[in-house]
């Protein structure tokens, strides 16, 4: 069996231990990917996509490990797709930037992990997804099931667990504070009081802990906790799994870095940086920091849940997360891709460098070692650098740390009321993090612009040379950067502000949807250049959401605007200035617009009987329409939809149809069309036929294939050899005794209705001759279902004669089965089949004989069905097109050849899926039985469901289409693709055109298009 499909009833989970830095704390993890101490930092599984490698290349060595010497253990499963978040460089807006952030990666985890959840459900495994990191953690498995699992080509490796002891922090009780000291050093080292002294005390910032928990009772914490009032949803997480509903700490490490950022004075001397912030909390390294609470507390920070971990909400994220813990001597990438999110998110996290200073250069750990993270060395009150303080360089010889805060003999609150010292590069980390507090709360520009906080860090901290681990005097492997100065970091900062940068003002005719609205902006200093966002506010006075597209100095009020108020927000850049956002005032309300609209026509020609298409023309794009026929300017009772078929009634009177367009945002605006005659209708047949032996004495019968409509009155009349037969005008007629052999005889059939043109069709001719001794009626065997062939059986006629076959459908003619055998098309599906074989032999009766009828033609047979792996050719499932009905479910699909996925698809309602000679493979889930493809099996349709893929031209009709948007408005917007193919190649190809919408759309199917997906959206031909 394959092993993308190849399942077994087996648990898969893990925990990595991380150590608090805190001296002394000699502190080791589990290597996370690309770790070289893992040995994988190069090799097939960490160079190429994991579609291209063997499963087994994917278990890391240390993961076979882990597995050789317990059998079954917890491991970690991780995905190579990777979000581009990129674009929340351009969200000025902290809402919209954290949901941006958790929108992506959720979307991102959930396509990846999709098929892996699928098969750890049905094993009955214990798993845990994350979305914040890609992976999932899966408990007690084997190395069997990893490697099962690593077949899927989402997985990028699997990776051990590890725990270790969790260090105990070199502690002093504080002694009483003289009376001359109002802060302790480090607030003083770093000029944080100067900052107090200008009114920035970290107001409005939140300050969040990634540690053992906090004692949410200290008097010098109480009052920060952002939780203090409204209760702990949102505000703490209890990672480790404790039991605890609201934040508290039975370590001491979490309380006393928190005491560093936010804490209040004990009475008589400060203790915190940014007495002025709030804080949350998680407790992620109160069971020794597994690498799951990690992950998962890096997770909760994105987007804060309840206490019950429902309802994530990214806007209330903290600003800042300080980070106390992490390996020695290590670059290991661990939480790396978490700690890239956070800044994707805007939040600045600062990093322990590590407390291995003694052990001289080198001495780094991670995640401080990695050059993504801003780690942060000790120095004492007499501002040296800490003995333990550990050394870069770090990562590929990145300079670590990249700057230096007091972090020895540090004061501040531990459980119990109390105070105490404590050194260590963890006490060093929360000053920074404190002092980014403060300047953002000076400098609301920075909020959230990671990258130039730390470049003013960087710019304003005090150089300090120490050249012996490398570097240089601005910035070495000893200091860094060099000694924090927030003060100096707040004056770098005022000085790269622009000097003036007012308000973008809005301009244009008026207020008004379809009315373009220009946003200018006066005159910068020094100039910049600008990025635009226009927003909607459903009330004044409101900073409105983000419209999505509208990036241009420009914006054309859409429907959805109307009633709502607009702004722009530009966002000013220039060389050595830091980027501001400004938004002007609000426009007046907006007023509906002016809707294009058009004369409807009528196609095809007006005749009774045909179905008619009430075309709208160019409308606004998105225009819903309701309809009304007239006959002669009478509206015309239940004639309310875009189709309709003219009756007898109708024939020669005048038709018109009106349609009245709606669209959110425009005044309806109604249209009737030119009127057409309704013309007599015709009649779709076949020409009728003898049935019987036109022998003298005999009866025959005329046998009329199926009249659309069915004719009201039917005549006859039969001739011999071309002349009427007086008196033969009834359905039967018996061959007179004295006709001579050889003689044609023939029969029309006149068929009439009212409204219709009458309609006349004469058989071909039958000759009179003897009878046959034998005729036998056919006989048909063979599957009837679509797809499956028939064959008929003649009987053995006496004398022998010359036999043709001729097969119907429900008593209409196929055209072109005239063969003995024949193959049920998508077109016969709920028909009856029969054979007639005539008989033809010099000197006898032409002779025709018809079959018993078949049951109504069945749906193909089923080809495939989920959880099955088939092969594609070589005497496996055929190359081709096949179709299945997923109903609710949400089926996903994947083709591919040897371990390469070229294909795939996912959605619920219909599905369409072809196969290549090239594929190798093919399976399923949830999708249901698949069948082969056969067109003509309903007639095409004018509306979609909300989700599914249909055949253009055969499943849903060619036109225009409109829809009035997103069916849920939870699930996303509207998605649509026009497909040249439904190969569902990866890279896109097989796509002709695709789009999103939130309100309603207007699109029309291209010629090159021969099929349609929808997503979350119903559509309607109005065209």
């Amino acid at each position: 069996m394959h092993p993308h499909i190849r399942r077994r009833s087996r648990a898969l989970a893990s925990a990595t231990v991380l150590a608090l830095l805190a001296v002394p704390s000699p502190a080791v993890a589990a290597p996370d990917p690309g770790d070289p101490a893992d040995g994988r930092s190069s090799g097939p599984a960490a160079q190429a996509r994991p579609g291209t490698v063997d499963p087994a290349d994917k278990i890391t060595p240390a993961a076979t490990k882990a597995f050789r010497a317990r059998g079954a253990t917890d491991f970690w499963l991780r995905f190579a797709d990777k979000p581009d978040l990129t674009a929340t460089e351009a969200i000025t807006s902290w809402e919209e930037r954290g949901e941006y952030v958790y929108d992506t990666l959720v979307a991102t985890a959930d396509a990846a992990q999709e098929r892996a959840i699928a098969e750890l459900e049905e094993s009955g495994a214990e798993y845990t997804s994350y979305w914040a990191s890609n992976a999932i953690l899966v408990e007690d498995g084997s190395l069997d099931q990893a490697v099962e699992l690593a077949a899927n080509a989402e997985v990028l490796e699997v990776r051990p667990t590890t725990r270790h002891a969790l260090p105990e922090p070199e502690t002093k009780e504080a002694p009483a504070p003289t009376a001359a000291a109002k802060s302790t050093y480090g607030i003083r080292a770093i000029n944080a009081d100067d900052m107090w002294n200008r009114g920035f005390t970290g107001d409005g910032v939140v300050v969040a802990g990634l540690d053992t928990g906090v004692g949410r009772n200290h008097p010098a914490l109480a009052k920060q906790y952002r939780g203090a009032t409204s209760g702990s949803d949102y505000n703490w997480f209890d990672a480790a799994k404790v039991g605890a509903g609201v934040p508290r700490d039975g370590d001491g490490h979490g309380t006393h870095t928190m005491g560093t950022m936010v804490g209040t004075d004990d009475g008589a001397m400060n203790i915190g940086v940014a007495p002025g912030a709030q804080w949350v909390a998680t407790n992620g390294c109160a069971d020794d920091c597994s690498d799951a609470a990690l992950i998962a507390s890096g997770q909760w920070f994105l987007a804060p849940t309840r206490t019950d971990g429902t309802a994530p909400d990214p806007a209330r994220r903290p600003h800042v997360v300080n980070n106390s813990w992490g390996l020695s001597f290590s670059t290991d990438p661990f939480m790396e891709d978490v700690i890239s999110a956070w800044e994707a998110a805007g939040i600045f996290s600062a990093w322990a460098n590590g407390n291995e200073g003694e052990f001289g250069c080198e001495s780094s750990g991670s995640p401080g070692a990695r050059q993504i993270s801003y780690s942060v060395g000790a120095f004492t009150p007499s501002g040296a650098i800490a003995s333990f303080s550990s050394r870069g360089p770090g990562q590929s010889g990145t300079v670590k740390p990249d700057i230096a805060a007091p972090g020895e003999t540090v004061r501040s609150a531990v459980p119990g009321g109390r105070y105490e010292q404590w050194s260590g590069t963890s006490m060093a980390a929360p000053h920074v993090a404190g002092a980014v507090a403060l300047l953002w709360d000076a400098v609301p520009e920075l909020v959230g612009d990671v990258t130039r906080t730390r470049a003013i860090l960087d710019g304003s901290a005090a150089d300090v040379r120490d050249t012996s681990c490398g570097g240089t005097t601005d910035d070495n492997n000893v200091w860094g950067e060099g000694k924090l100065d927030v003060l100096a970091a707040y004056e770098l900062a005022q000085a790269q502000a622009f000097a003036a940068s007012p308000e973008p003002v809005v301009s244009g005719a008026q207020s008004k949807v379809g009315v373009q609205l220009t946003a200018t902006v006066p005159a910068w200093s020094p100039a910049a250049t600008f990025t635009y966002q226009w927003r909607r506010s459903p009330s004044k006075d409101e900073v409105g959401a983000m419209i999505p597209g509208a990036t241009k100095a420009t914006y054309t009020p859409k429907g959805e605007d109307a009633g709502a108020y607009l702004s722009v927000t530009v966002l000013g850049s220039a060389d050595g200035r830091t980027p501001t956002a400004r938004t002007s005032a609000e426009t007046d309300v907006v007023a509906v617009g002016v809707m294009t609209a058009a004369k409807p026509t009528i196609s095809p020609t007006a005749r009774v009987g045909t179905t008619l298409y009430a075309k709208s023309g160019t409308w606004t794009s998105g225009t819903r329409f309701t309809y009304q026929w007239l006959a002669n300017g009478t509206p015309i009772p239940g004639a309310k939809a875009f189709t309709f078929v003219p009756t007898s009634t109708h024939r020669g009177k005048q038709l018109t149809v009106t349609i009245t367009g709606k669209r959110t945002g425009y005044a309806p605006e109604t249209r009737t069309s030119s009127a057409v005659t309704v013309g007599y209708g015709t009649f779709s047949t076949r020409y009728p036929r003898i049935m019987g032996s036109p022998a003298p004495g005999q009866t025959v019968k005329a046998s009329t294939p199926q009249w659309v409509p069915a004719r009201s009155t039917t005549s006859y009349t039969w001739k011999i050899d071309g002349r009427v037969i007086r008196g033969a005008n009834s359905s039967s007629f018996r061959v007179p005794s004295n006709y001579a052999a050889g003689r044609v005889l023939t029969v029309t059939v006149k068929g009439q209705r009212a409204g219709f043109t009458t309609k006349a069709l004469q058989s071909m001719g039958y000759k009179v001759g003897k009878p046959f001794v034998k005729k036998p009626f056919p006989k048909l065997s063979g599957s009837v279902r679509v797809g499956s062939r028939l064959t008929v059986s003649p009987g053995t006629w006496s004398p022998s004669a010359s036999l043709s076959y001729r097969w119907y459908a429900s008593g209409k003619p196929i055209a072109g089965a005239t063969g003995k055998a024949y193959r049920l098309k998508g077109s016969d599906h709920g028909k009856k089949i029969v054979a007639t074989v005539t008989a033809r032999k010099p000197g006898y009766a032409t002779t025709s004989r018809t079959s018993t009828p078949t049951v109504a033609v069945a749906k193909p047979v089923t080809t495939m069905v989920d959880l099955e792996l088939y092969d594609v050719g070589r005497g496996g499932i055929a190359p081709g097109t096949y179709v299945v009905s997923a109903g609710s479910r949400e089926c996903s699909w994947e083709r591919g050849s040897g371990w390469d996925a070229l294909g795939s698809g996912i959605g619920s309602g219909p599905r369409i899926t072809t196969l290549q000679s090239t594929d190798d493979y093919f399976f399923s889930l949830e999708c249901g039985r698949w069948s082969k493809y056969y067109s003509g099996m309903a007639e095409p349709k004018t509306r979609t469901f909300n989700n599914g893929v249909y055949v253009l031209g055969d499943q849903l009709q060619r036109g225009t289409y409109v829809t009035s948007g997103p069916a849920v408005a939870t699930a996303g917007s509207c998605r649509y693709a026009f497909l040249a193919a439904f190969t569902g190649n990866l890279n896109g190809s097989n796509v002709v055109a695709s789009g999103s919408t939130d309100a309603s759309r207007t699109i029309t199917v291209p010629a090159a298009a021969k099929g349609f997906e929808t997503s979350n959206c119903s559509w309607q031909r109005v065209g």
